[in-house]
């Protein structure tokens, strides 16, 4: 699991993982509005950067108290879109039906996190999948780069 922070954000922590082979995509994605996470199709994210400019821009919305979705982790995949239709976001980086690789992505604030220090472990523990780590490398071998193109070129997929 990767933990990072943004140096204009210090009271939050991001938290993502990188689920390969992910078995029981199809009840996470029955459950996707109650997990305190979100979950994004690997296949659309190429780098890091990507991942982290979405954080960046959902804490800025919520910062200035501009949110669109209901919570942080909904506003990540929102932030992703190019379009501000939060369907069409979640239709385009939200799990889909065949996603096998998943990116999970918590966003938490100082204490009110719920995760207890040194159970991390435990926040992604519904998804039946092989973790394996989250790099740009990993990212950019197993994006899809048709898919992008799509999103980029603003076609529905």
């Amino acid at each position: 699991m990767l933990t990072h922070s943004i140096p204009q954000f210090q009271g939050f922590q991001i938290k993502a993982a990188y689920f390969e082979d992910v078995k029981n995509g199809e009840l996470l994605r029955q459950q996707v509005a109650s997990m305190p996470f979100a979950m994004i199709d690997a296949a659309c994210i190429c780098s890091l950067e990507q991942l982290f400019c979405a954080v960046h821009k959902a804490l800025l919305e919520y910062t200035y108290n501009r949110l669109r979705t209901k919570n942080l982790n909904s506003e990540c995949i929102l932030s992703l879109s190019p379009t501000s239709n939060i369907g069409e976001a979640f239709k385009r980086f939200g799990i889909k039906e065949t996603t096998t690789n998943i990116i999970c992505l918590a966003i938490t604030e100082g204490k009110e996190s719920g995760v207890i220090e040194g159970t991390e472990h435990v926040l992604f523990q519904g998804v039946e999948g092989e973790e394996i780590e989250l790099s740009d490398g990993t990212l950019g071998s197993r994006a899809d780069v048709e898919i992008i193109k799509k999103v980029r070129l603003n076609r529905a997929t």
